[in-house]
Formats: C-alpha cells, sequence, structure tokens
C-alpha cells in the first residue's frame, strides 16, 4: 500500500517504526512550537470555551478538542482530497496545505496563534497522511499527538 514512498527512506522507516517512536518523532517538533510561543506576546482568549472546573476543562481541551479536530481537519480534509486527487505526490502537498489552512483558521486567537497552528496543523497532517498507512490508523496516532500538545498546553497555563 505504501509502495509511493519506497525511494524516501526516512519516509519508510516513520511507517514502519513502533508506535511510540512514531508519536515521539512529531511530538518533538511540536513541543518546540509550543516552547516558541512562550515568548509571544498571550492571545486572547475570548470566545474560547471554558468552565469554572479545572477537571472539566482539562477533559474539554485533552479527549474532545483533539477527536473533534482529528476528525473535521486532518481525517475529513486529507481523505476527500486523496479521492479527490489520486497522485500521491500531488495530493500530499494539497492535502497537508489544505489541512493546515483549516486547523490554523480555526486559532484565530492572534495572528502570530493563526501562524503557530499553521505549523502545528503541518506536523499533525503529516503525522495523518503518514499514519494512513500505518496499522494502528492516523486518527488514533494524530489523537494522541494533539490531546499531548493539548495537555502540556494546559498544564503550563495552569502554572501562570
Amino acid at each position: 500500500m505504501y509502495k509511493q514512498f519506497k525511494l524516501i527512506p526516512s519516509v519508510n522507516y516513520l511507517i514502519k517504526a513502533p508506535a511510540y517512536l512514531f508519536i515521539l518523532i512529531f511530538l518533538l517538533p511540536s513541543v518546540v512550537l509550543g516552547a516558541i510561543t512562550t515568548f509571544l506576546p498571550e492571545p486572547d482568549m475570548t470566545g474560547s470555551f471554558t468552565t469554572d472546573i479545572i477537571v472539566l476543562d482539562l477533559l474539554i481541551a485533552v479527549i474532545v478538542v483533539p477527536i473533534i479536530e482529528t476528525l473535521l481537519f486532518q481525517s475529513l480534509i486529507i481523505e476527500v482530497i486523496c479521492k479527490i486527487i489520486k497522485r500521491p505526490r500531488r495530493n500530499i502537498y494539497i492535502a497537508v496545505i489544505a489541512s493546515s489552512l483549516a486547523f490554523a483558521l480555526n486559532h484565530t486567537y492572534s495572528l502570530s496563534y493563526v501562524i503557530f497552528a499553521f505549523f502545528v496543523g503541518i506536523i499533525y497532517a503529516l503525522a495523518y497522511y503518514l499514519g494512513r498507512y500505518r496499522k494502528e490508523g492516523a486518527i488514533i496516532l494524530v489523537f494522541i499527538l494533539h490531546a499531548t500538545d493539548n495537555l502540556s498546553a494546559s498544564l503550563y497555563n495552569m502554572s501562570l
């Protein structure tokens, strides 16, 4: 199924790597981007959903939001584009950019946050695209990435 990636050893390695390593490889650049955002001005989070119950906020940020966003911004967009454009070398670029752009436009708290979300969206979209060729399934892998990112961001924000 992944014969199109046969010529690229690093991609072939990612597809065959153990799940924990796949997640760590994609989590590292996302964590680095998250660390960089600590130096940016705090975005205006007006309109974001919060409650007075910390545990409920954590459950929403770590479980509900990653599931919904993975299904909408990675799974739906990438799968539709891959169905429309049959050429893997062409559809990966369009799918990753479209998925990342939709993900970024859903995080419009500030211009710097949109740019940050776009790059994180690229990481999630690439993980989803390559995860389609793995036995664990792309949705599960991207959900774990997104949930881990949101958990670390939530814990960091709570410590402030």
